[in-house]
């Protein structure tokens, strides 16, 4: 089983200058600007090490689109060249290397011609694509796409997000291209032999029992939409936490209840068993993790989410692997570096890696599971 961790490229790499979230973190539209971060840009190789010295076997990251195509159509070589390197670090440390190809931020000459609102932009992500193949990817899995839906909501309804839209039909449009896009992907991709799927947010919601209709329906816009519409070869899990369906929509009766969300580690056995049934593909989880300083709480939530996880194996269901989130301490999109989730934290002067009693949590269910 791959066990290991998850980033994505704005969230660790440092001095994303190229983005649409590095331009309105500049300007001040964005409240926290993601500077230097934890610089893995610069620090992969040492990083690596750290996931060897845990006994990790995978390690999922994001290629960054912005990186490569600078300016429209023109594909930076050199940029390739340092993501086939992080590539061969991770497969000569043992370490399953499994890229995502987008993950929010878009090239802001992109962002200027209405990045995925338009079909037509296509063409430009297609050829970053096949810049990819053409230089030979060594790798067996790769994820398209991250959250459609959580991108789409938080870009055109709820307006956190660039371009910080309110419009049902432009989130509606965005959520259908973006489907749209990664089905194109992966039959390029499945065409020259990869593994393919996108990791999607899966959130289990609950209410009484009167409020059935309701949560099916948030189940379905949420958790089943994306899969319906798409095509892949496994089912990425990105799982976090319950929903208070009655608080989600808005409801009088919300009044009554403490949280919106709440942490249910039986969610991702429901939710991995749920889909396996439904697509008969193997589950990976994606992205898992918690927000806390405390780690022992973290020690425990990982131990008891990997748990909940192993049930749904014994019950039938093939697990791929389980990829925590987040390696390190990083950007936290609109809450900046406020945010705790990683196994290993990082002194933000020195940038010096501070490994916390997590990440040997993750070597012990890697030892574990190395070989089931």
């Amino acid at each position: 089983m791959l066990i290991g961790t998850s980033t994505s490229a704005h969230q660790v790499e440092g001095n994303d200058k190229n983005t649409d979230w590095w331009h309105f973190e500049s300007n001040g539209r964005l409240k926290y600007k993601s500077g230097s971060g934890c610089m893995q840009y610069k620090l992969y190789k040492k990083d690596i090490q750290i996931m060897k010295k845990l006994g990790l076997n995978a390690y999922r990251f994001e290629i960054n689109f912005s990186r490569i195509m600078r300016s429209p159509g023109i594909i930076n070589q050199r940029e390739i060249k340092h993501y086939k390197s992080l590539i061969r670090e991770l497969n000569d440390a043992g370490i399953e290397p499994i890229p995502t190809l987008w993950h929010y931020t878009l090239p802001m000459w992109l962002y200027n011609i209405h990045g995925f609102e338009r079909k037509e932009n296509f063409s430009y992500f297609i050829k970053y694509v096949d810049a990819l193949l053409e230089s030979g990817l060594d790798v067996k899995y790769i994820l398209t796409i991250n959250e459609p839906v959580i991108y789409a909501s938080k870009a055109y309804l709820s307006r956190e997000y660039p371009p910080f839209k309110r419009s049902y039909i432009m989130f509606n449009r965005v959520l259908n291209n973006i489907l749209a896009l990664h089905n194109e992907v992966y039959d390029i991709l499945k065409a020259s032999g990869y593994t393919v799927s996108f990791a999607n947010n899966f959130m289990e919601f609950k209410s009484d029992a009167i409020l059935y209709p309701v949560t099916k329906a948030l189940d379905y816009l949420f958790n089943q939409r994306p899969m319906i519409q798409t095509r892949f070869d496994f089912v990425g899990i990105n799982y976090y936490k319950t929903i208070d369906a009655l608080r989600f929509i808005g409801s009088k009766i919300r009044r009554s209840r403490k949280r919106l969300w709440f942490i249910d580690p039986t969610g991702i056995r429901k939710i991995a068993e749920r889909e396996y049934k439904l697509f008969k593909k193997p589950v990976m989880i994606t992205e898992n993790g918690v927000d806390t300083v405390d780690d022992s709480y973290r020690i425990k939530f990982m131990n008891e989410h990997f748990s909940e996880l192993m049930k749904a194996k014994r019950n039938g269901v093939p697990i791929l692997g389980y990829l925590h989130w987040s390696f390190i301490d990083n950007f936290e999109w609109n809450f900046g570096y406020n945010r705790n989730y990683g196994i290993i934290g990082f002194d933000p002067i020195t940038k010096r890696r501070i490994i916390k009693p997590s990440a040997f949590a993750l070597k012990q269910i890697a030892i574990k599971n190395r070989k089931t």
